[in-house]
């Protein structure tokens, strides 16, 4: 009687060695040769593990900044430098003001990066090749630069979703948290299923509108705390806010209104021209279709700020803060 075949070895179990020298390829991939980088299937066990690691990374890096630099920083440039004993409303506006220049940083930063990598890829357009090849399984496999994206992505929402905890609560405080949760369920299902080519170009057109978003607050909580003592100022601040509010109208109309249900059309009609949809497919369907009703829900608060930008002059806000201070947000 032959000898049975042997199990196959267990894998090594992880070290942080690993998922360090990892992290760094997956980081180092941006800078290099789209010709010369890897693919590979997803490792559960070590992409989590750098999964993690870049979310502890994002949450030290946005909350030492802000603690460190930026509420100085913020301080300085809404005028309480001098000022002996803060005021409370002064307190929290400069709060908002370090979260914008942390949000408009990190928004800037991802949209910089989807731009880098997402239009290299050789699949990218026609829709068409999004589906081409799913059902052997060919799509489970990721460049390593799109495999850090998508990871960076993942954890950046993860660590959205922790801070908002910390920070001045807002009237669509519901609205963000089932965002947050919705888009981390759409990278976690699509990376470990396949369809990371729909959900690169969803994360590519999510970010760009909210560039200029936090970058017309900013100019709006300057002219908010310097309006009684330097009005020429204030209402030099109050204008570019309204300008670049409009810009974040349109380009929020561009990706999230118009091309958006775009890629909802094709993960829910072209796709199934090349396979059938089973539970993950169907799911990552009603999810993109999730994150579209709240693209509406937002741009519904956006032509509400518009109206009253034509009927009063300038736009107030559609998310304050519990406390009732305003400021721009959609």
């Amino acid at each position: 009687m032959g000898a049975q075949p042997s199990a196959p070895a267990p894998p090594p179990p992880l070290s942080v060695a690993a998922v360090r020298d990892e992290a760094t390829l997956l980081i180092s991939s941006f800078g290099s040769d789209a010709n010369a980088l890897a693919s590979r299937e997803p490792d559960r066990a070590l992409d989590g593990a750098v999964f993690g690691l870049f979310v502890l990374i994002i949450l030290v890096l946005s909350w030492g900044l802000r603690w460190c630099v930026l509420d100085r920083l913020a301080t300085r440039l809404l005028g309480g430098a001098g000022m002996a004993r803060q005021p409370r409303p002064f307190r929290n506006l400069v709060t908002k003001f370090s979260q914008a220049i942390i949000e408009f940083v990190i928004y800037a930063s991802f949209t910089a990066l989807g731009c880098l990598v997402v239009p290299s890829q050789p699949w990218i357009w026609p829709s068409k090749h999004w589906w081409i090849g799913f059902s052997t399984g060919s799509h489970a496999s990721m460049r390593d630069d799109l495999r850090c994206y998508y990871l960076l992505y993942g954890a950046r929402y993860v660590a959205g979703f922790i801070s908002v905890y910390f920070e001045p609560r807002r009237k669509d405080y519901v609205e963000m948290q089932l965002h947050h949760v919705v888009t981390v369920a759409v990278v976690a299902i699509s990376y470990l299923y396949g369809w990371n080519r729909i959900g690169c170009v969803v994360m590519l057109l999510l970010d760009p509108a909210d560039v200029p978003l936090h970058a017309a607050k900013m100019c709006k909580y300057v002219a908010d705390a310097r309006g009684s003592r330097q009005p020429t100022l204030a209402k030099r601040c109050t204008f570019c806010a309204d300008r670049v509010f409009e810009l974040f109208a349109v380009v929020f109309l561009a990706t999230r209104v118009l091309a958006y249900p775009y890629v909802c059309w094709s993960a829910h009609v072209e796709a199934t021209r090349y396979f059938p949809k089973g539970a993950p497919e169907w799911t990552c369907v009603g999810l993109l279709w999730t994150l579209y009703a709240l693209q509406c829900y937002w741009f519904f608060l956006i032509i509400n700020v518009a109206i009253r930008m034509a009927v009063h002059g300038k736009a107030e806000d559609v998310r304050s803060d519990s406390e009732g201070e305003d400021d721009h947000e959609s």
